[in-house]
């Protein structure tokens, strides 16, 4: 599935779009370079399980955990940023495995350090910027694995 968005609040509207789709245990690997709008596109995760207000790049924490809301078809989301690691063995050192498939939604930026992911369905969304068509611009590509 490809998707072009025009603004921040367009990316937004469609991954609330993107994650009814979602369930327990799913996890979606964020690709794509510094500043694409993966956080955003997050944050419209978060917005279909009422906890978009919540939503901040996990860079120095690590992992966030939003939500659940008080809606019957919520469910926790754990988002996180891989970016400071330097190997698997740090993720699992840190104990971020323990997440990862279970109870929630996990959301994963940069996640080329894990070489195998524990769930039954994992989503690779690529977020592209095309300066030629303007400094909002953004393909949002999505693969089902």
């Amino acid at each position: 599935m490809i998707k072009e968005s025009g603004s921040a609040n367009e990316t937004v509207a469609f991954a609330s779009e993107f994650a009814a789709e979602l369930k327990k245990g799913d996890i979606v690997r964020l690709h794509g370079e510094i500043g694409v709008g993966k956080t955003v596109f997050v944050r419209g995760v978060a917005e279909h399980f009422g906890c978009a207000e919540d939503v901040c790049s996990p860079t120095f924490a690590i992992m966030n955990i939003y939500g659940p809301s008080q809606t019957e078809d919520a469910l926790p989301i754990y988002h996180f940023d891989l970016y400071r690691f330097e190997n698997e063995e740090e993720i699992y050192d840190a104990g971020l495995d323990e997440f990862l498939g279970g109870d929630g939604i996990s959301l994963v930026e940069w996640p080329e350090l894990i070489k195998n992911y524990p769930a039954e369905r994992v989503f690779d969304v690529t977020i592209e910027k095309d300066s030629a068509m303007g400094e909002s611009y953004r393909r949002i590509i999505i693969d089902k694995r």
